[in-house]
């Protein structure tokens, strides 16, 4: 088994039982303690379980994937800038659009021309206020349970208030987007309310960098044969070109 396919599977152990041993990791595995200190260590630092002297618990929650929201720490920042520039250009006026959390989509308004007229709706408190700075932006934040970690809304009530609005467009990220063509999230609820979008957006467009290509995470909440479009980086290699023209996906690469 792979590091990241077994990494997945201790974060799917901790979501049931809600604490593990290195021992007990060890044994299931068939691996050395040290490389389970090593994962469980990685892990630690990617999602919100804390490492004990004898392994990890989580505690009683939901595993929840820790996003940076320190721009200078983010990964791959240079392709996220491109894409998320070549995605402001998809903006028209008059529009009714939806950003997301994702380190890549809640930059887009970084580049978007002040000019532009649209509707700007988001869960994300960082997008609806660098929204609101635009005059001829209006902005509808959805309500719902507050996830401290991401400054997010989600849950029930959000879901319910986006299934009420129909969309022209929806930026969204993806954790990771496997070689079996699904798209995947770190966060259930995050998961949840970007499912819901397939229903109210009449174009659907990821943003991903090439390093999320053939990955996997914990929640699957659509597939690319659901997408109009994935917007990426020129480093996307072969295998995920393979992978896009399969499910007849539009690829739209940031230079």
């Amino acid at each position: 088994m792979k590091k990241n396919e077994r990494c997945l599977a201790i974060l799917e152990i901790l979501q049931k039982q809600h604490k593990v041993t290195v021992t007990e990791l060890s044994e299931k595995f068939d691996i050395s303690e040290m490389t389970v200190r090593r994962d469980l260590n990685s892990l630690a630092r990617e999602y919100n379980i804390a490492r004990t002297h004898g392994g990890a618990e989580l505690g009683n929650q939901p595993v929840v994937r820790m996003i940076s929201f320190d721009e200078p720490r983010i990964a791959h920042k240079e392709d996220k800038d491109k894409i998320a520039a070549l995605a402001a250009t998809m903006i028209q006026n008059g529009q009714r659009i939806f950003i997301d959390a994702g380190s890549t989509t809640r930059i887009i308004l970084n580049y978007l021309e002040k000019e532009t007229r649209a509707v700007v709706v988001t869960h994300h408190l960082a997008v609806a206020e660098h929204a609101l700075q635009f005059e001829n932006l209006a902005v509808i934040m959805l309500g719902g349970d507050m996830i401290r970690i991401t400054n997010c809304s989600s849950g029930p009530v959000a879901e319910e208030q986006l299934k009420k609005y129909q969309l022209d467009t929806a930026f969204i990220g993806a954790a990771a987007i496997g070689s079996d063509g699904k798209l995947y999230d770190g966060y259930s609820p995050e998961a949840r309310l970007k499912g819901t979008l397939f229903s109210v957006a009449k174009k659907i467009y990821v943003l991903a960098d090439s390093s999320k290509m053939n990955t996997y995470n914990l929640n699957e909440f659509g597939s690319l044969s659901q997408i109009d479009g994935l917007i990426t980086d020129a480093n996307i290699d072969e295998e995920a070109m393979t992978l896009m023209k399969r499910h007849r996906v539009n690829v739209i690469i940031a230079e």
